[in-house]
């Protein structure tokens, strides 16, 4: 495909790096909600707070769907999923320190 002919990186580290910007979007959105929770602003917290559910909703659906290919447990994928914007401070650390996975990934878990 044309639209990655030079770029060397594979398309799990490009999905890797989208995730850790949603995941700094949506820290940063919690804290513009925060702020309007503070501040005593009802149409703030409307207004910013469903911005930042839409932004939380996308972050959730991408860890999930990239969790297997990066080879994270699915107790991480749940802890990061509840704890919101401290999940969102975990999935972009771990992407940061450990990088995405060269190995295969692991076989899917299969329930009997």
């Amino acid at each position: 495909m044309t639209d990655f002919a030079g770029d060397t990186t594979t398309e799990l580290e490009r999905k890797a790096r989208a995730l850790q910007w949603v995941a700094v979007v949506e820290t940063l959105g919690y804290a513009a909600l925060l702020a309007c929770m503070l501040a005593g602003s009802t149409v703030g917290v409307r207004l910013v707070g469903s911005v930042h559910g839409m932004i939380f909703l996308a972050f959730a659906a991408m860890v999930v769907m990239i969790a297997h290919d990066m080879q994270w447990s699915w107790t991480y994928v749940a802890l990061v999923v509840v704890t919101g914007p401290i999940g969102a401070v975990l999935v972009y650390e771990r992407i940061r320190r450990h990088g995405v996975p060269t190995g295969p990934a692991r076989a899917p878990m299969v329930s009997r």
